[in-house]
């Protein structure tokens, strides 16, 4: 279709206007079809149904819109002379869409449905400028939509933009939440171990210098009961035994105390019980020098036994000054520089005999090569060892294995943790050093382990890096690499 007033219509407004006005005052019409309005005025309302068609001469209208939740008209399209208003509403017969203000004082053309056949049969002028004008106003309202949906579209990716800003700023600020939970937690972890440290090494002291007294006094008093005589030299022999004692299994213990029952029978089933934790060659000691009852038999088994409770005296002590100096080690309470030289095996170790309680039922394989000191936070890379072997008792459930091993190159130390876990899933490879990843539940078991995100910082701080990946054979494997450097 060739437009008679081509460009015109979008260049210069009022040119068609005045061409369509004068049609209409050729046609005699334009007296009771003109409509001349104030500023404020409200041509239409939202939901009137329209049987007027509305053609902007001079001035100008906006079409407003009232928001549901609010009640508050927004103002939706301004129009300008040449626009045609109320069209849809007209044409489709449905109560009009908006509401029609005047911003200033215009002049409309208002053409009753009932005269539109009669003005359009009566001057061919003006039905071709009115045809014209409402494909025109369609060209124009195309335009506009497509200009509203760039607009539409650009405020989206704003917001977007925003929105992404917004997660960013709230992911560092986790972080940085966790940083000061985590220092929090050491510091009061410091100061926890430090009195406990203090409170328990002083009794786990005198405990193990009163076994010391204790076993010279016990030597002492056998060396004085010693009159030369065989029976006083076995019992002296099932003391020492006693001392070096490792309790057998069950199994061991009930196939060795029916076929000593058979070369003992005086003995009573607790004693032949007792007496199978005996060596070979002392039990063979025992039986040629044929006890004569059970009193006789028990003799024997009594050195045993003080021999075997004063190993497990001395055992318990030195496990709990173990334990006593590994909290201090983890958590350095007692020293006051946070980096220094240091072999991380030792943080290893530590960490192992801390966590003892939660993997002693697993098969723990140890390969710790001879490796460079390196300076380090000794504390803040006991809390990554925590964390891994922590994670991989909560994967393994009861039963597992774990393998660490340690090794390095002229520049890097390595450390890899394997345990026979499910492994990870390959999803979530990519997302478990995040901060806010997470895959376990509330009931957490240990308080001390640190999310992965915090282990990879503590890392990173070190100059290293820390990656997971999962065994062929099942299970998960982290690997921690460390450079080697001096103070």
């Amino acid at each position: 279709m060739k437009f008679k007033l081509g460009s015109k219509w979008l260049e210069n407004r009022t040119y068609v206007t005045q061409m369509i006005q004068r049609a209409i005052t050729e046609s005699g019409s334009d007296q009771h079809l003109m409509m001349r309005v104030k500023k404020g005025h409200e041509i239409f309302q939202e939901g009137e149904e329209l049987n007027d068609v509305y053609i902007l001469l001079e001035g100008g209208v906006t079409l407003y819109k009232r928001k549901p939740q609010t009640g508050i008209d927004f103002p939706v399209l301004e129009v300008t002379p040449g626009a045609i208003i109320g069209i849809v509403a007209y044409t489709t017969g449905q109560p009009s869409l908006t509401k029609a203000v005047a911003t200033e004082s215009s002049t409309l053309l208002k053409i009753p449905e009932e005269e539109i056949r009669e003005l359009l049969a009566g001057s061919e002028k003006v039905g071709e400028f009115i045809d014209e004008l409402i494909l025109a106003n369609l060209l124009e309202r195309f335009r506009e939509t497509i200009i509203l949906q760039i607009k539409l579209d650009s405020l989206n990716q704003r917001l977007q933009n925003e929105r992404n800003d917004l997660k960013k700023a709230y992911d560092e600020l986790k972080t940085m939440q966790d940083q000061l939970i985590y220092q929090e937690k050491m510091s009061t972890l410091g100061m926890l171990v430090a009195g406990f440290a203090h409170e328990v090494n002083n009794p786990a002291t005198s405990l193990l210098r009163s076994t010391e007294t204790l076993e010279r006094r016990l030597n002492g008093f056998m060396e004085w009961q010693d009159d030369g005589s065989e029976r006083m030299a076995a019992a002296r022999k099932c003391y020492e035994a006693g001392k070096k004692t490792v309790y057998p299994d069950t199994h061991t213990i009930r196939e060795k105390s029916k076929e000593l029952e058979k070369r003992f029978s005086m003995g009573r089933k607790s004693q032949l019980r007792l007496l199978a934790q005996f060596p070979d060659d002392l039990v063979r000691l025992l039986e040629n020098l044929q006890p004569e009852n059970d009193e006789a038999l028990n003799f024997y088994l009594n050195y045993f036994e003080m021999g075997k409770m004063l190993q497990n005296i001395e055992s318990a002590g030195n496990r709990i000054s173990g334990m006593v100096q590994s909290l201090k080690s983890y958590s350095r309470s007692d020293t006051e520089q946070e980096w220094e030289m240091v072999d991380i095996r030792e943080g290893i170790h530590d960490t192992l005999q801390l966590t003892s309680n939660r993997i002693k039922y697993y098969d723990i394989e140890i390969d710790l090569q001879e490796i460079p000191n390196t300076r380090a936070n000794p504390a803040a890379l006991n809390q990554v060892w925590t964390n891994i072997i922590l994670n991989a008792a909560d994967a393994m459930g009861k039963n597992g294995s774990l393998k660490i091993r340690c090794d390095n190159d002229e520049e890097h130390i390595w450390v890899t943790i394997e345990d026979s876990g499910p492994g990870i899933k390959e999803e979530y490879l990519d997302k478990i050093f995040e901060s806010s990843f997470t895959t376990k539940k509330r009931d957490v078991k240990f308080g001390l382990g640190l999310g992965l995100s915090i282990c990879k910082e503590i890392v990173e701080k070190h100059g290293g890096s820390i990656t997971a990946k999962n065994s062929l054979h099942g299970g998960a494997i982290f690997t921690v690499t460390l450079p080697i450097r001096d103070m």
